[in-house]
């Protein structure tokens, strides 16, 4: 890297789109690399989608994709998820396809209430959206801290045959740990990822983040032993909140948990700005007026946060 600052990185990311195509099973010209995965979804929505066309998202969701959508002059379309499970209704889906639909985006666990969209529902969501010849999306920042390792959407695009209107995106900011390096990547068929990279940024990334990269993906050990620290954190706080009567959503498979804490008689705006005041722990009330989002931390950090939420609950001792 000696004297590389003051030059410009390889555009297309070579090194490591081939490292990605190694820890996927996949060509590396089924991958295009960007400055996150967030700044990859607005290449998607210019490669993929036309003014005035309409995409579909979920809520609750990532907020991002109907923003993206708003800005390139598309129509967000919003599908709620079911109340009980907080899970994909695949009939509401289908009645919001409609002949404008061009781009369908999955969050895989959603963001925030940490539920995973099954992968079978996945692939008939997307069987449903290629009969309006919409591009599917399944978001998976989140997807390594998943239980299991076989809720990937990667294997439709991997195998024979393809699914071609599938497409996923991947971040290194989550469980590889670099969000300040700005390096995600997304995986289709050979001719999707052709029309991504026409619409991607020149230069998308620089050489330190792509060397990064191939340094976070070879170091499976470092993985494996933080993705335990967040599954063991996750379930340990899941119990708590449950036992605690503020129900969490089911089954969560994200590096956080959404919490009801509507039981306790207080928005969640209030209880994320008390647990805050008691403990200096954040965690997010924003988004809704009875859920707040919380993220896994180490032991110490999981501790602090039970303690503050013992107290504002006026549960101590």
């Amino acid at each position: 890297m000696r004297g590389a600052l003051h030059e410009y990185p390889n555009a297309t990311a070579d090194d490591l789109r081939a490292a990605i195509g190694r820890f996927h099973g996949v060509a590396p010209e089924q991958v295009v690399v960007g400055a996150g995965s967030s700044t990859l979804m607005h290449a998607i929505v210019a490669a993929f989608t036309e003014p005035g066309g309409e995409v579909i998202a979920l809520d609750p969701s990532f907020t991002v994709y109907r923003e993206i959508a708003s800005i390139h002059a598309r129509v967000p379309v919003i599908v709620p998820l079911r109340k009980q499970d907080y899970l994909l209704d695949l009939d509401r889906r289908a009645a919001a396809l409609t002949t404008k639909t061009q781009l369908v985006f999955l969050t895989r666990p959603n963001n925030p209430t940490s539920t995973l969209i099954p992968l079978a529902d996945f692939e008939t969501a997307a069987q449903l959206a290629a009969r309006k010849g919409a591009l599917v999306v399944s978001d998976e920042a989140y997807i390594e801290f998943a239980d299991r390792s076989d809720v990937s959407a990667v294997p439709l695009v991997r195998g024979t045959p393809q699914q071609p209107n599938v497409m996923v995106s991947r971040t290194f900011s989550k469980a590889f740990g670099l969000a300040n390096l700005r390096l995600g990547y997304a995986i289709g068929t050979r001719e999707t990822a052709r029309g991504l990279a026409l619409a991607n940024a020149k230069w998308p990334t620089g050489a330190v983040a792509q060397k990064a990269g191939i340094a976070a993906m070879e170091d499976r050990e470092h993985l494996a032993r933080s993705l335990k620290i967040v599954r063991e954190g996750r379930a340990s706080l899941a119990a708590f909140f449950n036992g605690m009567g503020l129900p969490v959503a089911p089954d969560p498979q994200g590096n956080y948990i959404m919490v009801d804490v509507g039981p306790l008689g207080m928005d969640a705006a209030v209880f994320a700005d008390k647990v805050f005041e008691t403990g200096r722990v954040l965690i997010r009330g924003d988004f809704d007026l009875r859920h707040v989002r919380v993220s896994i931390g180490t032991g110490e950090e999981n501790a602090r946060l039970m303690d503050a939420v013992r107290r504002v609950a006026g549960r101590v001792g």
